[in-house]
């Protein structure tokens, strides 16, 4: 007897992905990319202007405490005795590199910037990982004219955030003008917005 095969008549089932289905995928993938890129656009934006708002609180600040006492913050020789605690300075006019310890305190303590004062000095003013304070204007690296008295410093920013901070306060070259860094830090003509390219000191002029 001959044994007959019989075949099934219905389809066989593919077992790979339809392209439908492979766009479907993409377009999660894209959505969900595009979520993650927007966020760190958000939180990129937030971070930069929240350190304009420092700087030119803290500079702000600075100016008022030396309307009001006719010293800089840290350099002010009469501080503990106005009841600012933390240590006088020697009212040369330049705040030094140990008066900074007691300038933020000093600025702190008489209501003209906010932040908490640490239980011994120096009370670090800090925003999103960038430290912000008021010191002479002699830093190793940054161009400052010799003519410059005191500034306000920010420390460990990169260059995408200080291209931004000079086009908010100064003239958008951070080589040139009232705000500064370490010289073609962030290039040539001081527009590099690079997020990766760190700079270890930038500085508004204060007088």
């Amino acid at each position: 007897m001959t044994m007959r095969t019989f075949r099934s008549s219905r389809p066989r089932h593919n077992q790979g992905f339809t392209l439908v289905e492979i766009s479907i995928v993409l377009v999660i993938i894209g959505l969900i990319l595009g979520g993650i890129l927007n966020a760190q656009s958000v939180i990129r934006n937030a971070q930069t202007k929240d350190s304009i708002k420092a700087l030119n609180d803290m500079s702000a600040a600075a100016r008022q405490f030396f309307d009001r006492y006719g010293m800089w913050p840290g350099d002010f020789s009469n501080a503990v005795a106005s009841g600012l605690v933390c240590a006088n300075g020697d009212g040369n006019g330049f705040i030094s590199a140990a008066e900074r310890n007691c300038a933020s305190e000093h600025l702190i303590r008489a209501g003209m910037l906010k932040g908490t004062v640490a239980a011994a000095p120096p009370t670090v003013i800090r925003v999103r990982g960038s430290t912000f304070s008021v010191i002479r204007a002699t830093l190793a690296g940054v161009a400052a004219p010799a003519n410059w008295g005191n500034v306000v410093r920010v420390q460990a920013i990169d260059c995408d955030i200080a291209v931004q901070m000079d086009r908010a306060v100064d003239d958008g070259n951070t080589n040139t003008g009232n705000f500064r860094i370490t010289a073609n830090t962030c290039g040539a003509t001081g527009a590099d917005q690079n997020e990766t390219i760190v700079v270890a000191n930038a500085i508004l002029r204060l007088n």
